[in-house]
């Protein structure tokens, strides 16, 4: 896995100072998660940071790599019936940290407007229940998913909204539905230079 980051890390540098278009921002942001198959709270917020690159194909297209820091909360919230009626529906809370890149090709239809699409994978780092059990066996080591959005620039300064789809289980439990993420992002960011 290293020897790929490696890999594509030197490529896209490479690649930038064949075309001389390379951007570098910083961008921080929420998250607002849920999972299929659980009784989620939807409106638990949890928070994702880091840095962005661009490469410039053409003046239209562009390839962005990121490396971001995510944390998806997850609130379970069962109604009164199933917490009265059986103890395994206990309202519960986990923190799953993640080391995010994603790989978005990049559109730009108008002069500030951007769209952006592409895959993401998610190393996971971190997870806790209620916040300070370990639950190490609980989730996989790593997911796989699609994101989709766009990105006003406004100066040196942009907004972004964002939907990541997960594309495969990160349940690592054998007697459970299957768990596949979904994931709205709000933020803003920072042209360090580029761009």
């Amino acid at each position: 896995m290293k020897k790929l980051l490696l890999f594509a890390f030197l490529s896209i540098c490479f690649f930038a100072n064949a075309q001389e278009k390379l951007g570098l921002g910083i961008k921080v942001g929420q998250n607002f998660s849920s999972i299929n198959s659980v009784a989620v709270d939807r409106h638990s917020a949890s928070f994702h940071g880091g840095v962005t690159f661009q490469v410039g194909l053409t003046d239209k297209i562009s390839l962005v790599p990121e490396v971001l820091l995510s944390q998806t909360k997850l609130s379970t919230n069962p109604n009164i019936v199933d917490v009265l009626g059986d103890n395994k529906y206990n309202p519960e809370t986990y923190h799953l940290s993640y080391l995010m890149v994603p790989l978005l090709v990049q559109v730009k239809p108008f002069s500030n407007l951007l769209l952006q699409a592409g895959p993401q994978y998610g190393i996971l780092i971190d997870q806790k229940k209620d916040g300070i059990e370990n639950a190490q066996l609980a989730f996989k080591e790593g997911e796989f998913s699609f994101v989709g959005g766009a990105k006003v620039n406004l100066g040196g300064f942009f907004v972004y909204g964002r939907y990541v789809v997960g594309l495969q289980d990160i349940s690592a439990l054998q007697d459970q539905a299957k768990w596949k993420t979904r994931q709205w992002q709000l933020g803003i960011g920072m042209n360090l230079f580029g761009f």
